[in-house]
C-alpha cells in the first residue's frame, strides 16, 4: 500500500477513535442523569479483496464504528422520599405519551403532578409528557388499551347508608317501677330538651351525612323498661327542625324498638318500629325477616336515603337472631360504646398518593377517604436488543415494527416499582475512565502513524 494509503488508514483510526471518545464522553456526562443508559462503540475492520487471474490481493483499509449498543442494564437505587419519583425494580419500561399521540419509553421516573382542565391531576415528566396506565382491575393488551393517568382533585360526599355500634348496656340497672318508653317521653316542642334526662339511662351522638355530604346530627337514647333485662331504643334528628316531614311533638323521632337479652347478657330478641307521622307519633313495625337489621329513612335535600342501623346482630329469613362478635351485650359493667362508624362522608379535596410494588394508585383525600384510581403498566422489549432508539429526554422510541408486550408490575412480575425512589445511571466511572486511556492511547498512535507516513513522504520527495 502506498504512503499516501497509510494516511488514510492513519485517518479512518482517528475517526473511528474520536466517535469511541465522543460516547464515552457522553456516558460520563450523563454519570449523574436520571435512568441514563449508558452505551458503548462497536467498531469493525473494512478489508478490501481483489482476485486476480492467478493471486489475490487482500488489503485491510482501516476500521470504522458499526454500531452503538445501549446498555440496559439497571442502575443504583436512589432514595427521594417523593411518591411521584419512581424506580424500576427488574424489567420494563414506564409508557409516555405527547400531546401528538406519539409513544416513548423511558426508566426515568422523576414525574409531577399537572393540573388538567378537568378538575384532575395527570401524571407527567419533565417534558409534559403523559405517564399511561388503566384503571386496577384492567388488563389491557397493547399500548392503545393505556391512557395517561389522571387523579380526581376532588371527591364528592356519600350519603349515610350504614350506622354501626358495639356497645355495653349496664346490666346493673333496675327495671322501671312506672314504664314511660322513650317516645312517650319525647317532645320535639320542648325548647330546652326534647327528652328529660331523667327519661332515659345513657345517650351517645353520631354523625351522618346527606347526599351532598353535609354533615347532621343524630342522637340515640337508652333507656330500661319495667321488664326484666330489656332495654328500649330511641334514634332521633339532634335538632328536630330538621324533620322533613313537618313539625309536631314527635318531629325528630325515626325509630323505636326494644332489646331483649339472656341470662348472661346475650342479645336474644329485638322488635322495632319506625315513626310515621310528628304529630301522632304512629308507629309501623319492620319486618326484620326482610331488612335483616332495624332501617329508617332520612331526607334532608328532597331525595330519601335509608339507613340502617346494626347493633352487631341480625334476623335471617326464618326470624332467627343471629349474634356477631360486635353484637351489643347487657353486662354489668358501666355504659360504653367500643366502636362506632357510619359509612358517609363530606366532599374532600385531594390530599397525597401513594404507589405500591404493583402500580397501583391510592389517592387520599382531606375527608380521609380514599381510592384506587388507577394503575401503571409497564413495557417490556426483552429478546430484541434494537427494538429502541434514543430520542432524547431520557427518551427511548421503538424502532419499526418493534411491539412491546405490556404487563402489570409486581413482586411476581419481571418488574415492580418502587415509590420514594428514582434509578440512578447505570454509567461505571471507572469503566469509562479506563475506555478513556485505551481510546486515547489509540488516537495517538494512530495520529502517528499520519505524522510518520507523512514524514516518509516528505523524505521521499527530497530525495527526488
Amino acid at each position: 500500500m502506498s504512503l499516501l494509503g497509510s494516511i488514510y488508514l492513519g485517518t479512518s483510526g482517528v475517526k473511528t477513535q474520536s466517535q469511541g471518545m465522543r460516547i464515552a464522553a457522553d456516558n460520563i456526562g450523563n454519570l449523574n442523569t436520571t435512568g441514563f443508559k449508558g452505551s458503548r462503540g462497536l467498531f469493525e475492520d473494512v478489508f478490501l479483496e481483489v482476485s486476480g487471474e492467478v493471486f489475490s490481493s487482500q488489503k485491510g483499509l482501516g476500521s470504522m464504528l458499526k454500531d452503538i449498543d445501549i446498555d440496559f442494564s439497571p442502575g443504583n437505587l436512589l432514595s427521594t422520599d417523593i411518591p411521584t419519583d419512581l424506580a424500576i425494580l427488574g424489567k420494563g419500561f414506564f409508557i409516555l405519551k405527547d400531546s401528538s399521540g406519539e409513544n416513548f419509553f423511558s426508566r426515568d421516573g422523576q414525574f409531577l403532578l399537572a393540573e388538567t382542565e378537568n378538575n384532575t391531576l395527570r401524571l407527567v415528566n419533565s417534558l409534559g409528557y403523559s405517564l399511561l396506565g388503566a384503571d386496577p382491575g384492567a388488563t389491557p393488551n397493547g399500548v392503545a388499551d393505556l391512557s395517561p393517568i389522571e387523579i380526581p382533585k376532588t371527591i364528592s360526599g356519600r350519603a349515610t347508608e350504614r350506622i354501626s355500634l358495639e356497645m355495653n348496656l349496664d346490666a346493673r340497672k333496675e327495671p322501671e317501677a312506672l314504664s314511660l318508653s322513650l317516645l312517650e317521653a319525647w317532645d320535639a316542642t320542648n325548647p330546652d330538651d326534647p327528652i328529660n334526662p331523667g327519661n332515659y339511662e345513657f345517650i351517645t351522638d353520631t354523625k351522618v351525612y346527606d347526599p351532598t355530604g353535609v354533615e347532621h346530627q343524630l342522637t340515640i337514647y337508652f333507656d330500661t323498661t319495667d321488664q326484666n333485662n330489656q332495654y328500649e331504643i330511641l334514634v332521633t334528628l339532634a335538632d328536630p327542625t330538621e324533620d322533613w316531614r313537618g313539625s309536631g311533638r314527635y318531629s325528630g323521632a325515626l325509630l323505636w324498638g326494644t332489646l331483649n337479652f339472656g341470662a348472661a347478657g346475650e342479645i336474644v330478641d329485638a322488635t322495632f318500629f319506625t315513626v310515621d307521622d310528628v304529630n301522632t307519633g304512629s308507629l309501623t313495625p319492620i319486618d326484620l325477616t326482610a331488612t335483616g337489621r332495624p332501617q329508617f329513612t332520612l331526607n334532608f335535600t328532597g331525595t330519601p336515603q335509608t339507613v340502617t342501623l346494626d347493633l352487631g346482630f341480625y334476623f335471617d329469613a326464618t326470624g332467627s337472631l343471629i349474634r356477631t362478635p360486635q353484637s351489643v351485650h347487657m353486662y354489668g359493667a358501666p355504659f360504653a360504646v367500643y366502636y362506632q362508624h357510619q359509612d358517609g362522608y363530606p366532599p374532600g379535596i385531594f390530599d397525597h398518593l401513594e404507589i405500591d410494588l404493583e402500580g397501583v394508585i391510592r389517592a387520599y383525600y382531606s375527608n380521609q377517604q380514599s381510592q384506587e384510581v388507577a394503575r401503571i403498566f409497564l413495557a417490556d422489549f426483552t429478546g430484541s436488543d434494537d427494538a429502541l432508539k434514543r430520542v432524547g429526554g431520557n427518551l427511548f422510541k421503538s424502532v419499526t415494527g418493534a411491539s412491546p408486550e405490556i404487563f402489570a408490575p409486581g413482586r411476581s412480575a419481571i418488574g415492580a416499582i418502587n415509590s420514594g425512589a428514582l434509578e440512578g445511571s447505570n454509567v461505571d466511572l471507572a469503566t469509562e475512565m479506563v475506555n478513556l486511556i485505551t481510546l486515547q492511547r489509540a488516537f495517538q498512535s494512530n495520529a502517528r502513524v499520519i505524522t510518520t507516513a507523512d514524514q516518509m513522504l516528505e523524505d521521499f520527495l527530497r530525495a527526488k
